[in-house]
């Protein structure tokens, strides 16, 4: 049976969710987008996020309807930082940024450079704060992508939206 009516899923999760990172502000995300970051960890509990468009930026943890996306995580920030990880860090670095970028590797834990533009990193900083401090390191011009191979997660600096869907469709796709 045919509807004349589509389904309009902004009425049902809009777009409000507003996330403050470094003195710049992103979205409006969904609820579910929210969750998913959460997930992936590139919202961490004490990311400043703002619930509608004229909403105070408080942190994560803070958002009543995100607060139990941390509290069923069972594990706090200090538990997460005091477990090392292991990071492969891969950089096309548009300027002379390279110094800057292995002076933050250094200030984050042990590096080393494996190839040209690609470092492993032993570092005891949870993965949104390995993003944090490399993102004050590079330009808007400079790409960057940081694969906690501990735990399989991903992040990335200045790829685009088109690699963003494109990563997202693929790194956690089933292979079957």
């Amino acid at each position: 049976m045919a509807s004349d009516t589509a389904l309009n899923l902004s009425e049902i999760d809009p777009p409000q969710w507003r996330v403050l990172v470094n003195g710049t502000v992103y979205g409006p995300y969904t609820l579910g987008q929210m969750q998913s970051f959460i997930r992936e960890r590139r919202v961490g509990s004490r990311t400043k996020v703002a619930d509608g468009d004229g909403g105070a930026f408080l942190a994560a943890s803070e958002q009543d309807r995100l607060k139990s996306l941390f509290e069923s995580a069972g594990q706090s920030e200090a538990e997460e930082e005091a477990k090392p990880a292991n990071y492969l860090i891969i950089a096309r670095l548009s300027g002379t940024g390279e110094m800057q970028l292995l002076g933050a590797l250094n200030r984050l834990g042990k590096f080393a450079e494996v190839m040209p533009g690609v470092w492993a990193l032993r570092s005891k900083v949870k993965q949104a704060k390995v993003r944090d401090k490399l993102q004050a390191t590079v330009s808007s011009g400079d790409q960057v992508m940081i694969a906690n191979t501990t735990t399989g997660r991903l992040g990335w600096l200045n790829l685009g939206p088109e690699a963003d869907v494109h990563i997202r469709r693929i790194w956690d796709a089933d292979i079957d």
